[in-house]
């Protein structure tokens, strides 16, 4: 059996999330989008040299690991609406003046303002979802403020008395009311999504670059209708003699989203994932699945499999890709928890912020339960109350969890991509279960064939050779863009990249994962 036969054989089901933006894709139409920047002085040398060539040629000749691709480039025209807001308000202000005199230039002003706000929103790098609780704290700061013109000034036709002690204390128990409410929208709309807006912000890749992401794949889509895997073999001999086969499945996403998608870790411009399937003297062993730069093992026996029309079992294994992370996973599974992940010393920090903020909330709350709540917490964990972790699994009055930590959404309930069997009972769960409305019903846009295109990768062609990040570089390591499927991400600035395990020594992975798994 030839590899591409090989690879066909055991090829496995990818099964996602029903509101997952981004699907294996081939390399060359990505890279046709992408621009290619140093970042480094080696990087910025070598550049040099080749000026004016494609870069889909150029990047398997460049030898420094000192560089990204940029697959959004941000265009000038939010710079030119700016320019042409302030051409108008000009405009408008000498109109309003030579027509209405001072009434004119207020109504110009009011309206260049409100122009300004909707500018804001549309071009704005931050989250777009938290405008709304930006709109209703503003609402009510309009609110705070209105009892400087209207209680100290006469109302005309109404009594001191009544103005001041019945108007007045309506109003300020009605803004009292809604201080509350405000309180809790803050809590519950804003700080929530405070820790990623800051990471958004570090990691260049916020809700909007993140969107121009998705329209440039749906763009993509329209020409290449097909996902791809990059199909690998390999043979060794294990260290008793047996023979294997190492048949390696190479998935390239243009955007790895799991912050916007499920409050996950980290967001950035392309991602790189990998299933393989061993085969020990010719017999399916094991399934090995990376996961956030690791990996974890399934036993060929405990793999969940597709099954054709009949019902009968078929060779090739079923896997979850998670919600905007693409961790692979071999059952459906939900994980909310901080442990799932290496984060970095912002990320966690901006967490635990994050949940003291939501706890001073319980613990000043006007609802007693919610104070009760905070005061027993307090009390059970007076010792561990500044620890990294306190807060991570308290619930409100309402038993719902106050820190929106990150969640891995592995449900399977959206798009199926593989071997196109009897698959109707593949178990799965239900994103909407686990996410808010606006995330887990997002519109997608999905490839119009749910059959694999296999592209063998054992020639190792240019781009495999590039040492670069497939996505912008952050200055914070986990919010870059990943390494290529062969290359480690370097230790250090100065140093080089060295071959990933799982590429050079697939030996080793395979026994690294299973003293893991013991």
């Amino acid at each position: 059996m030839d590899d591409i036969a090989l690879l066909r054989e055991y090829e496995p089901v990818l099964r996602f999330a029903k509101s997952e933006r981004f699907f294996p894709m081939a390399v060359e139409p990505y890279l046709e989008k992408c621009s290619l920047f140093p970042s480094g002085p080696a990087g910025t040398a070598e550049l040099f040299g080749h000026l004016n060539e494609p870069l889909i040629g150029k990047i398997g000749m460049l030898n420094s690991h000192e560089y990204f691709l940029r697959f959004v480039n941000i265009p000038l025209n939010d710079f030119d609406a700016w320019v042409w807001w302030g051409v108008g308000t000009v405009l408008g202000l000498v109109a309003g003046w030579f027509t209405l005199g001072m009434a004119g230039l207020d109504i110009v002003i009011g309206l260049s303002l409100a122009a300004a706000l909707v500018l804001f929103m549309l071009v704005s790098p931050i989250r777009l979802r938290i405008i709304p609780a930006m709109l209703a704290v503003l609402f009510f700061l309009v609110l705070g403020i209105a009892p400087i013109w209207l209680f100290f000034k006469p109302m005309q036709g109404v009594s001191i008395a009544v103005e001041y002690f019945i108007l007045l204390p309506i109003y300020l128990l009605l803004l009292f009311y809604l201080l509350m409410r405000t309180l809790k929208f803050m809590i519950e709309r804003i700080l929530p999504e405070g820790p990623g807006l800051v990471m958004d912000m570090l990691s260049q890749s916020t809700e909007k670059i993140a969107q121009q992401a998705g329209l440039l794949y749906a763009d993509i889509l329209r020409k290449h209708r097909q996902p791809v895997y990059y199909g690998r073999v390999l043979r060794e001999t294990g260290p008793e003699g047996d023979r294997w086969t190492i048949l390696q499945y190479h998935f390239f996403y243009a955007f790895n989203d799991w912050r916007l998608a499920a409050n996950g870790f980290n967001h950035h411009e392309g991602d790189w994932e990998m299933v393989a399937v061993y085969l020990k003297n010719d017999a399916p062993y094991a399934v090995l699945l990376s996961q956030h730069g690791a990996g974890n093992i399934g036993l060929w026996d405990e793999m969940i499999k597709a099954k054709d029309k009949d019902g009968n079992e078929t060779t090739h294994p079923i896997v979850y890709a998670a919600l905007g992370s693409h961790a692979n996973y071999s059952a459906p599974d939900v994980i909310r928890s901080p442990s799932m992940y290496s984060p970095g010393t912002t990320q966690r920090f901006l967490f635990w912020f994050d949940g003291w903020i939501h706890y001073l909330f319980l613990l000043f709350n006007p609802s007693q339960k919610a104070r009760h709540i905070a005061l027993e917490e307090m009390r059970l964990k007076s010792r561990q109350l500044f620890s990294e972790h306190i807060f991570d699994d308290l619930r409100d009055e309402m038993d719902h969890y106050i820190i929106s930590l990150p969640m891995e959404i592995a449900t399977g309930d959206g798009l199926r991509v593989g071997y196109q069997g009897g698959n109707s009972k593949e178990p799965r769960l239900r994103s909407s279960s686990y996410l808010k409305r606006e995330m887990s019903d997002r519109r997608v846009s999905l490839p119009p064939i749910r059959e694999w295109e296999c592209i063998l990768l054992n020639s190792e062609p240019g781009w495999v050779q590039y040492k670069g990040l497939w996505g912008v570089k952050s200055i914070l390591g986990e919010e870059s863009g990943p390494p290529g499927p062969k290359w480690d991400r370097p230790k250090r600035e100065t140093s080089g990249v060295s071959e990933r395990v799982r590429w050079g020594k697939p030996m080793d992975w395979l026994a690294e994962l299973e003293n893991h798994k013991h």
